[in-house]
């Protein structure tokens, strides 16, 4: 047990969070992203896009429903835009990518807890069985035939692979995600063939239009993942404009609804930059969600780069982590 999760259940334990969250909360939007939501154990691919099973998301969103309202639409870009003001804590929840999962194991639970989502699909992924380069990459460091994983681009990386290899899948993710990876399909070439297999067929993965419309009948709001999910910084001015404002337009052609927030691929301080945010809001979008922090706070808003936090999966260790944001204790 690790010792922030020995001191979440300690603070569990003797009543402490139970205290923290009978205060006021502080001013701002916390906002909780999710990827997939299952079993991570029994994947063969990226077991950590996995962010909760369907009875911890249950237990998230309960959570969070006793400390503030959740929102989406025009209700949170009112918040983000200051059109109306921020007096408390309000709470976001975004689903990444438009796994199946999303569909079939989150959008009953939110439809249960009667709140609203946001949903960012990959456009040439949807209703497909695509394996995306992660889960590629995953599923080959796991499964590779010689014991090694190698590429040479963007820069050389060697790794030799012991019985356990989610240390290594996490090194060769990152060097992907390197801004300088200008050679994407160059990169995943090497790896198959220095791992001595290839990715297999696993049937369909991402939900489709039909499965979206019924979402967003149910009040759930879809956003933009981009139309392949290329990181952003790795491409063009060109290039970003074209999937900023080809993905907005097929969303809002697919769905009949405005489509107004973007959620740059990845996510990290290298995976977008300034200009990306500019061009973003010339393309129309007025909310851009980042994957880091996850606390905006009232009066330092950046419309274009709200954060987000990954949560944790250990019940306290959650409502450790969100106290520590909604009470104002992170800053």
């Amino acid at each position: 047990m690790s010792k922030r999760l020995l001191l979440a259940n300690t603070l569990q334990t003797f009543g402490v969070l139970r205290l923290v969250e009978s205060l006021p909360s502080a001013p701002g939007i916390v906002v909780v992203n999710h990827h997939r939501i299952g079993n991570a154990t029994t994947t063969r691919f990226d077991r950590g896009v996995y962010s909760a099973t369907t009875e911890m998301l249950d237990e998230q969103i309960s959570l969070l429903k006793r400390r503030m309202p959740i929102v989406a639409g025009e209700e949170l870009e009112s918040l983000v835009t200051g059109k109306r003001p921020l007096t408390r804590t309000f709470g976001v929840l975004t689903f990444d990518d438009g796994y199946l999962d999303n569909y079939t194991n989150a959008f009953p639970v939110l439809k249960h807890h009667d709140v609203p989502a946001i949903f960012f699909p990959v456009i040439q992924y949807a209703g497909t069985s695509t394996v995306t380069w992660w889960d590629e990459i995953a599923y080959l460091v796991r499964n590779s035939q010689t014991g090694k994983a190698s590429v040479s681009t963007p820069a050389p990386l060697k790794l030799e692979l012991g019985r356990d290899r989610e240390l290594a899948i996490l090194q060769m993710l990152r060097h992907f995600k390197r801004p300088d990876n200008q050679k994407q399909q160059s990169f995943l070439q090497q790896l198959r063939e220095s791992t001595g297999c290839a990715a297999p067929d696993p049937g369909r993965r991402f939900l489709n239009w039909n499965e979206a419309r019924e979402m967003v009948k149910a009040g759930m709001e879809f956003g933009s993942h981009t139309c392949s999910h290329t990181i952003l910084s790795q491409q063009t001015e060109d290039e970003q404009r074209w999937e900023l404002k080809q993905s907005k337009a097929t969303l809002e052609q697919e769905l009949n609804v405005r489509i107004h927030s973007i959620a740059y691929p990845v996510g990290s301080v290298t995976a977008f930059t300034r200009a990306t945010q500019a061009y973003a809001r010339d393309t129309g979008y007025t909310i851009g969600f980042s994957f880091q922090g996850g606390w905006n706070r009232a009066g330092h808003l950046t419309p274009m780069c709200m954060e987000r936090l990954s949560p944790s999966t250990a019940h306290s260790l959650f409502r450790m982590q969100i106290n520590g944001h909604t009470q104002n204790f992170a800053h």
